[in-house]
């Protein structure tokens, strides 16, 4: 009770924050529930290979790269409408996915889908966060809606480990991908109830590149290429060479250094633990 009392003094009571706070926790629980077993379902029903996911991984943040371009497009649409449009796409990537064979371009388009509607809300939620709460809350309401993600996340990742202790197959990712399609829907539902006509940018503002931050640039760039190839091979390395099962992937996904390294000792791996040294 305390939290909820906490959390409801953080936004505004004229906006529709429930709603948007209820879409918010469905889309992490169907996140975590989605991503605790498509590494599995990849190497096991697509049957890809290394290079193969680095492939489906280029088309997968393809959308991150071009959102850019892709807001501006639409720059005349509120956030909210941003928003929704960014849970119908993500309803549609999950629904391919659930239903298409497992044909590598199939897959790869299904996972295209997904992740552009993920990265429109990515954006938009922000926005909305800032625009629901109180003048002075910003900070706190922020991590409120980043824990609510998160704990729906972590939700779904305990839940895929337990249940594929139990379950494994096709048929057990297809009715994964279906849950997580009725989470997305519910969760469209509730976004789709929000009827505010938020700025997605008030301040209209620009990049902003200065040669004296060219280091910076470069650090950043080496800091989210050095973690992307983790968070992409880290989990992949584990199901190919190592014989990882679902519920030990998912079970990695929370906290990835450590259950690496716990699993790479329990499974007498040792001479590659250097790799648990490297963060998210």
């Amino acid at each position: 009770m305390q939290f909820l009392s906490n959390f409801s003094s953080a936004f505004k009571k004229s906006s529709k924050y429930q709603l948007f706070f209820l879409s918010v926790l469905t889309a992490g629980l169907s996140y975590g529930l989605y991503k605790g077993v498509i590494d599995n379902y990849l190497a096991e029903a697509v049957a890809m290979t290394e290079f193969d996911k680095g492939v489906s991984e280029f088309f997968r943040e393809l959308p991150g790269l071009l959102l850019v371009f892709i807001l501006a497009a639409f720059y005349m649409l509120s956030a909210e409408t941003l928003y929704k449009l960014g849970a119908v796409i993500m309803l549609a990537g999950m629904m391919m996915q659930t239903f298409v064979p497992a044909d590598k371009a199939m897959v790869i388009l299904a996972i295209i889908v997904y992740s552009l509607g993920d990265h429109i809300q990515l954006g938009m939620r922000t926005t909305l966060t800032l625009e629901y709460a109180r003048e002075g809350r910003s900070g706190r309401a922020l991590g409120y809606i980043s824990s609510i993600l998160q704990g729906g996340q972590l939700i779904g990742f305990l839940l895929i480990s337990a249940a594929f202790l139990f379950v494994s197959g096709v048929p057990a990712y297809r009715a994964v991908f279906a849950v997580s399609t009725a989470l997305i829907a519910l969760g469209a539902a509730f976004s789709f109830r929000l009827t505010g006509r938020s700025e997605t940018d008030r301040a209209k503002r620009r990049f902003y590149f200065r040669k004296k931050y060219t280091k910076y640039y470069f650090l950043e760039v080496f800091y989210g290429a050095r973690k992307q190839v983790f968070f992409t091979f880290g989990p992949y390395v584990l199901i190919l060479f190592y014989g990882a099962s679902t519920s030990v992937i998912s079970c990695c996904l929370p906290y990835p250094p450590f259950s690496v390294s716990s699993f790479l000792r329990s499974s007498g791996k040792s001479s590659i633990s250097w790799a648990t040294r490297w963060s998210w």
